[in-house]
């Protein structure tokens, strides 16, 4: 009796790194589905709820001040929004589980006038934390860019550093937006 040749096998770990990406493809938010509502406070303690933001295109961008690529990407995203205001662009942080008091404080310091959801500095009855959010969003880390067209459909995201070409080709694919750096 021959035998037949024994196929290689893939070793323990790289089936688990394997399964591992593909569920984080399967958790991750799907293209073309309307983003989550939601409802949470930006560093000045104003209510913005997700269908306060319909009817204009959305560059929603998840970040921590203690992340160093979400730190390095943000001069970036405030040169684009700065930009893109005239065609109706639109962008918001969504902090990832930091005070209003630090996320605000911290992008004081760097000069970023940029606006940002936070978790309050005290807890108020009916609103959800940011944690909440984001789990529902399914960001896939830090930073997770999201492309939302105005009707709130998502349309692309990033997950990383965004640099000057990635956000372009971004802009472009998922909004039909022309920006150059």
């Amino acid at each position: 009796m021959t035998r037949s040749p024994r196929r290689p096998r893939l070793p323990r770990t790289a089936w688990l790194v394997l399964l591992a990406a593909l569920a984080g493809v399967a958790l991750a938010q799907r293209v073309d589905a309307p983003l989550p509502d939601f409802a949470l406070r930006d560093q000045h303690g104003v209510l913005v709820r997700s269908d306060d933001l319909r009817g204009q295109p959305l560059i929603l961008n998840v970040w921590a001040s203690w992340c160093p690529p979400c730190r390095a990407e943000l001069p970036l995203l405030a040169r684009a929004a700065a930009d893109l205001e005239d065609d109706g662009v639109v962008l918001l942080l969504l902090n990832a589980g930091e005070s209003a008091t630090t996320a605000g404080d911290f992008l004081v310091a760097e000069g970023l006038a940029l606006r940002t959801l936070v978790d309050p500095d005290l807890r108020e009855p009916g609103l959800e934390a940011t944690q909440d959010v984001l789990r529902r969003f399914r960001a896939g880390g830090l930073p997770t860019t999201f492309f939302v067209d105005a009707s709130g459909v998502l349309r692309g995201m990033f997950v990383g550093e965004l640099d000057a070409s990635a956000l372009s080709t971004m802009l472009a694919r998922a909004l039909d937006v022309d920006w150059a750096p």
